[in-house]
Parts: structure tokens; sequence; C-alpha cells
């Protein structure tokens, strides 16, 4: 048991520290309340501010949807270059054989080419992609999926009008990309005439 002086001591001790304790209260007290008033008014944007908010938006959702519309028509001119071949080539040797069987494996690569150069697009249209390329490179891929489907049921007059519907659909997905990837001018393209013996 302690008594005397030493409680004497503790005693006050601890009646500064309860002191302390309701200072330290009271000024929390009134920072907290100090920081709890309002200030009348309301938050208004700067005058422009809006504005150029919405324009710096739209301008970020323009150059995303020209970027995609840029990937797809450089993935499907890619690809085109491949379908053409392998079809081309199919139905070169098909004009002059006039029977499937005599194409050897050719139908075969025909349609490999056709599915391949479709899958190689298709990732490409999304929801950003530009309308004006994206409803043609969906036309293009369903015409491709009939002629391949043609090829593969071994159609032979009746491949014609789809063949034609599939070559009228290409040449309108690049018409279409015209003006995200500008073509080569005609000249560069154009095969030089062969030269004559003098």
């Amino acid at each position: 048991m302690w008594g005397g002086p030493a409680r004497r001591r503790f005693a006050a001790a601890s009646a500064t520290r309860l002191v302390a304790l309701f200072v330290g209260l009271a000024a929390g007290a009134l920072v907290l309340s100090s920081c709890a008033t309002t200030l009348p008014g309301h938050g208004v944007a700067a005058p422009g501010e809006v504005a150029a908010y919405r324009s710096e938006v739209t301008a970020a959702r323009q150059s995303k949807a020209k970027t995609a519309g840029v990937e797809l028509c450089r993935e499907a001119m890619a690809a085109m270059v491949v379908m053409v071949r392998g079809y081309n080539t199919f139905v070169g040797r098909l004009n002059q054989a006039h029977n499937y069987p005599a194409v050897g494996d050719l139908d075969n690569k025909a349609r490999a080419s056709l599915i391949a150069g479709a899958d190689q697009i298709r990732p490409h249209i999304t929801g950003v992609t530009p309308a004006d390329v994206a409803a043609p490179a969906r036309a293009f891929l369903a015409s491709s999926g009939r002629l391949e489907d043609g090829i593969r049921r071994e159609l032979l007059v009746a491949l014609n009008p789809i063949a034609s519907g599939w070559t009228g659909d290409k040449q309108r997905l690049l018409d279409a990309c015209a003006p995200y990837v500008p073509m080569p001018a005609a000249t560069s393209a154009t095969p030089r005439p062969s030269a004559t013996p003098g």
C-alpha cells in the first residue's frame, strides 16, 4: 500500500492529464466546427471550361475511331491479297477443267484463303470502328462466306453470281477505305506494256 505524498503526486499527475485531455478535445471540436462551416454559393465551371472539355472528349473519340478505321482497312487490304490470289488460282484452273476433281487441291486452298482472310479482318470490326468502313467490311465478310460455301458445294455456273457479289463487296470496302488508307497512284499499279521486238 502506498499513501501520503506518493498518492498526492499520483492524484496531481492524473488531474493534469485529465485537464490536458479536455483542452485537446476542446481544441479539436473548434477545428471540426470551423471545417464544418459551409460557404454560400454553387460550384460553377469557369466560362469555356465545359466547352473545352467536351471538345477534348470529342477529339479523342474521333482520333480513336480514325485509328480503328485505319487498322481495319490495312488488315482488310492485306487479307484481300491472299484471298484474291487463292480464288483466282482456283477459278482459273476450274475454267479450264470445268470440273472439281481436275483442280486438285486448289478448291481447298481457295476456301482456306477465304476463311483465313475473313478471320484476319473480323477482329478489327469493333465498337469504335467507323460505320462507313465497318458496314462494307461486314458485307465483304458475308460474301466471302458465301463464296467459300459455294466452292465447298462444288458449284459451277451458280458460282458466278456469288463470285460477282464478292468482287463487288470487295471493291465497295476498298472504296470506303480510301479516306483511311490512301491507295497508291494508278500509274504505279498499271503494268507497263511489254516491249515488242523491233
